[in-house]
């Protein structure tokens, strides 16, 4: 199953000082939701830090009490200087990439690098009334919320696609075409509406993904990481790296071994 990763708590030493981010994974919600987070202030300061969120494919729908807002947002790329004002809690569910447009029948491209409230999704939502709930209440009653839009909704072939393709993705787009039975066309067309970016740029996360959990899970060495990935070289698989996590393998195993992570 595709299970992409978050660490801001590495690639930020003030994060980790001063943020808990923690991830759960519901069965109830398997085949939609990925994981649901949670980032919450450990002490009182008010300060403001810079958030690393790494592009992942997905859409999440997020809760920000502070600001009394619930959307739903993803990025296409990472956001190295995202700003956090603390102190924070925000909860969110991570929906699986494709999860999105199944469940709202909204083009992915409407909450792709854009916020699009929950009430543009559901006319029915109160915002007043959700916002004046508990912090517990608040992630039961997300949690409602989304299995309300589940209903009566079962998993395709774009929701599933990146769970069939995290571990052996294919080297080029015209390769994804061809198994997916679509001309290039039909392929840029429907990645754009189930996803919010084009085929080049889900080779790219499905990449770079699988490559961040080897490392992490310590299955092998940067030197070694080719092998195991469709990256053309070495430069290749670098670049790609600082791009999407603005450090290189050598040094994310050289400074975090993987124990750590």
């Amino acid at each position: 199953m595709y299970y992409p990763i978050q660490i801001p708590f590495i690639l930020n030493h003030d994060f980790s000082e001063n943020v808990r981010y923690t991830e759960e994974v519901d069965v109830q919600f398997h085949g939609f939701v990925i994981c649901f987070w949670e980032m919450q202030s450990i002490n009182s300061t008010c300060r403001t830090l810079e958030n690393v969120i790494v592009t992942d494919g997905c859409i999440d729908l997020i809760v920000d009490p502070s600001e009394k807002r619930i959307g739903f947002s993803g990025m296409s790329a990472t956001h190295f200087h995202y700003e956090i004002h603390l102190p924070i809690w925000f909860f969110g569910a991570r929906l699986g990439p494709g999860v999105f447009r199944l469940l709202t029948g909204h083009s992915a491209a409407d909450a792709m690098d854009r916020f699009l409230p929950l009430v543009d999704v559901d006319r029915t939502f109160n915002p007043h009334s959700f916002f004046s709930l508990s912090p517990e209440k608040i992630k039961m009653e997300t949690k409602n919320i989304l299995l309300k839009l589940m209903k009566q909704t079962y998993p395709n072939t774009f929701t599933e696609l990146f769970n069939k393709l995290c571990n052996n993705p294919p080297a080029n787009t015209t390769m994804l075409a061809d198994m997916l039975h679509f001309s290039p066309r039909q392929c840029q067309r429907l990645f754009k509406l189930h996803f919010g970016f084009p085929p080049k740029l889900a080779l790219s996360i499905l990449r770079f993904q699988k490559c961040l959990k080897i490392l992490c899970s310590g299955q092998a060495s940067p030197a070694d990481i080719l092998n195991l990935t469709t990256y053309y070289d070495q430069s290749h698989m670098i670049k790609d790296f600082q791009k999407n996590l603005g450090i290189t393998p050598f040094q994310l195993i050289h400074k975090y071994p993987p124990k750590r992570l």
